[in-house]
């Protein structure tokens, strides 16, 4: 199980004190390729400092096509054999379940990762070529354009039956006995058994932590029914807020009657963080949320809170006009800081967000011109996923210069905006820059916009694209150098209005193209 045979390599490694030998082996990454190469090299003391790094393993680097592919799949198969009980740790991707699973049952000892406290299992969907996170699951011009002001981005997506029953094994299995904390991809949608005879975690007796996805609201509840009095920290997201498909949920309002009530039966919380999207419907609130409501529905049925981070983004269809300082000062009891923003749009929707300082969010959705984006402060510099929006105003290109700025870390970037810029500028060169931007979706939009990102910006990072079909033909017949490198790494390409199957031509401009969809 070795994959150094010859030890003589190794005289000059072992002369070095260990500090030296430590801080080597802390450069090679992913650990699992270390591990890999020490254990089994028959030399002790090696072995034995290979063996002290093994209470934390992380898997979650491999993915299809990675040049560690092979590696770690022997590292599952042979080399886990040797230090599963060292692990306290362990990080894996759904495509390691199936061989995992296989060793577990190969080795048929209750006493197997005995040591493991903390279990995290991510989707593992990464771009072939580039090893880049899938943000794009698919494009569905229903589910996205659903909602007056609400986003599908980023896609959930579901897991097969075959992972969905081995993942059920290893929630079932002695395995989780002694895990205090369980993490699952925020983006996969887990299901719960409606019946109450199959526990998710029916042997999850020290289970503390959880940060999971669930298909709809029930999910969460019968979870909490569980197994909700042992834990001291959940955290949720859910596709949909919905009760039962035998309701008239025109009569009911779900903030209210569901997410309210929910949260009030969290009387021992401490820490509370709560995102957010309220949307409009005829039964739910009709006002914007501020500090009375949080105050009121929320705070006062927690006596032992003491942090309460937040982002709550309520929309209203024909919202009466109010002045922000009254959002403002419907926080005058509360200690900590706190801002807000109120925005209304032609398309007779309006939005109040209330936010929580520093703000703890990595997305903002429906941003117009007239949000407060560029403080001095910065306060926004961790979003890592925009949607910007507006009906009112186009957005020019010195706005997108300062997002720029504003927003270092930006990986993902969708435009909505079908008003046509008012100041065109007709330089070429990529004087702003996106550098970490490896998602833009232009589909209800100017031209100007698809000339503005792709034309006279740099985007060294852009792996998926969303477009529509006519822009894409214009960009790509106008055959321009800086748009050409833009799209040179782009592995995914969605085709929006008019639909049309991608072609030869399509092909030959994006060199990469892995994934096509048409609409």
């Amino acid at each position: 199980m070795t994959c150094l045979s010859n030890t003589k390599n190794l005289v000059g490694l072992l002369d070095l004190p260990d500090e030296i030998i430590l801080s080597i082996m802390n450069k090679i990454q992913p650990r699992a390729v270390l591990l890999y190469s020490m254990i089994g090299t028959k030399n002790i003391h090696l072995e034995q400092l290979a063996l002290d790094q093994c209470h934390s393993i992380d898997l979650t680097s491999d993915y299809f096509g990675s040049p560690y592919e092979m590696i770690i799949q022997e590292f599952i198969l042979s080399t886990l054999l040797c230090i599963f009980n060292y692990i306290e740790s362990l990080a894996i991707n759904l495509v390691h379940i199936p061989s995992l699973y296989q060793l577990v049952k190969r080795i048929d000892d209750k006493s197997c990762l005995n040591n493991l406290k903390h279990l995290k299992i991510m989707a593992g969907r990464w771009h072939r070529n580039t090893g880049t996170p899938i943000t794009l699951n698919f494009y569905s011009d229903d589910e996205v354009r659903r909602y007056s002001l609400f986003s599908d981005i980023p896609q959930f997506f579901d897991l097969s039956q075959k992972l969905s029953d081995i993942l059920s094994f290893y929630c079932h299995s002695p395995i989780m006995s002694l895990i205090n904390s369980f993490e699952f991809d925020p983006d996969c949608v887990i299901s719960i058994p409606s019946s109450d005879e199959k526990l998710f975690f029916p042997q999850a007796f020290h289970l503390t932590h959880i940060s999971i996805t669930f298909h709809q609201f029930g999910d969460c509840v019968r979870l909490l029914n569980q197994i909700g009095a042992q834990l001291h920290s959940f955290v949720v997201s859910m596709m949909h807020v919905y009760l039962s498909e035998e309701l008239d949920l025109s009569q009911i309002s779900l903030y209210e009657q569901c997410i309210i009530p929910f949260l009030q039966r969290l009387s021992s919380v401490e820490h509370l963080t709560l995102l957010l999207a309220i949307g409009e419907n005829e039964n739910g609130p009709n006002h914007f949320i501020g500090g009375l409501d949080l105050q009121r529905d929320i705070i006062s049925y927690m006596p032992h809170l003491c942090q309460f981070d937040f982002h709550i983004r309520s929309i209203l269809k024909d919202a009466a006009h109010i002045k922000l300082d009254k959002i403002r000062q419907s926080f005058f009891q509360y200690q900590q800081s706190i801002d807000c923003t109120i925005d209304y749009f032609n398309n007779r929707y309006g939005q109040c967000q209330i936010y929580s300082l520093p703000f703890i969010g990595t997305r903002l959705d429906f941003i117009s011109n007239r949000f407060p984006l560029f403080d001095v402060e910065k306060r926004f510099s961790n979003v890592t996923m925009l949607l910007l929006f507006d009906d009112v105003k186009p957005f020019e290109h010195g706005f997108f210069q300062r997002v720029t700025q504003a927003l270092p870390h930006l990986k993902v970037l969708e435009v909505f905006n079908l008003l046509e810029q008012e100041e065109k500028s007709t330089t070429t060169n990529n004087s702003i820059e996106f550098r970490h931007l490896a998602t833009l979706i232009l589909h209800d939009i100017h031209a100007d916009y698809a000339e503005q990102l792709l034309y006279r910006t740099y985007l060294p990072c852009l792996i998926e694209l969303v477009i529509r079909n006519d822009v894409l033909l214009t960009i790509i017949n106008q055959n321009q150098q800086q748009v050409k490198d833009n799209c040179s790494k782009v592995e995914t390409l969605i085709i929006v209005e008019p639909w049309a199957y991608p072609n030869s031509t399509h092909v030959n401009f994006f060199p990469k193209l892995g994934i096509f969809h048409t609409m």
